[in-house]
């Protein structure tokens, strides 16, 4: 407790997430969610819901005012079963059609033919996939602050399932992958997971260009070996500038996000960086576990692109490519 302590009196930023485990049920939703709708900021939709609040310490008189809060796109991260359903038939239509140019590329089937094709599609492991089998859930949060009377939009973060498929298909483990977009800040930052060997605590390694001071920083951030909750150290060229303090006990996630070095505490976009990937925590192991279900439907040959939004193809392109002759 005094170690707690001593590091909270360095931190030049001090926050707290409340991640919720039960949304629906939490009493201050409802309140929220009329604020959100009568909000100007069109990011917060009929699709979201409030997930979590963000508190900081005003460390000049030791108080604590709410600042922002957590929404979740609930539509994609619990995807309806209609949702699944339109995703098959396409993988559906997609294997049939190849399959029946492997069978006879060019021409109608005879009849014998015919028959004989109905009963390869039988056989196929992929015309036998049922709706529950199908992954297209993904993480989308994004965070608005509420300090003032007005509701804004101050950053998101969301997973970037393509390349996680790739990376873990290569690495032969999961790895995580998420993007960033910030309030006023012209650069996206990816957020990749690279180091789950064997046993060891996993590593998300970024980039951070600092437009201000014109620096690029280069940041990892290592969960800790040995840790009560789901803790974090944040690492930059120098040593630790930072650490998430995962708390034992709650039943979503909840943490102290601490930032030490005084140029990027004061670097509100970075701080709310940080805490993006903080209230992904939480969602992580469900997230290993849809990402192990891709891996397995790659495998087997089901269609993936079809499992993966439009606004994911959109984050993917390159913008160079619509000036281009």
């Amino acid at each position: 407790m005094f170690w707690s302590r001593s590091k909270f009196k360095r931190a030049c930023t001090h926050r707290y997430l409340d991640m919720w485990a039960f949304m629906s049920l939490h009493p201050t939703n409802i309140e929220l969610l009329q604020r959100l709708k009568k909000a100007d900021d069109q990011r917060f939709g009929a699709n979201m819901d409030v997930c979590g609040t963000v508190s900081e310490r005003n460390i000049s008189d030791d108080s604590w005012d709410s600042t922002h809060i957590v929404g979740i796109r609930s539509d994609i991260w619990h995807p309806n079963p209609e949702q699944r359903e339109r995703i098959l038939r396409k993988i559906l239509e997609d294997r049939e059609e190849w399959l029946r140019k492997k069978h006879q590329r060019t021409g109608k089937l005879s009849v014998a033919k015919e028959r004989e094709f109905q009963l390869r599609l039988e056989k196929d492991r992929v015309m036998s996939t049922q709706p529950e089998e199908i992954e297209n859930r993904r993480l989308v949060l994004k965070l608005f602050r509420t300090g003032t009377k007005r509701i804004n939009w101050a950053g998101s973060i969301e997973e970037v399932v393509s390349r996680e498929v790739h990376n873990s298909l290569g690495a032969k483990r999961t790895m995580l992958s998420f993007a960033s977009s910030l309030e006023r800040y012209e650069y996206m930052t990816l957020l990749q997971e690279n180091n789950r060997l064997l046993r060891f605590p996993s590593t998300f390694s970024f980039s951070y260009y600092d437009d201000k001071q014109d620096r690029m920083c280069y940041l990892r951030i290592k969960r800790k070996w040995v840790s009560i909750g789901a803790d974090y150290s944040i690492v930059g060229q120098n040593g630790i500038v930072g650490e998430i303090d995962g708390a034992l006990i709650g039943l979503g996630y909840n943490a102290h996000i601490l930032i030490y070095d005084e140029m990027l505490a004061d670097d509100r976009r970075f701080v709310d960086l940080i805490t993006l990937f903080a209230t992904t925590v939480g969602y992580q192991s469900v997230l290993r576990r849809s990402v192990k279900r891709r891996i397995r439907a790659v495998r087997a040959g089901l269609s993936v692109q079809s499992a993966i939004e439009d606004e994911e193809f959109d984050l993917l392109r390159n913008p160079r490519s619509r000036g281009a002759a």
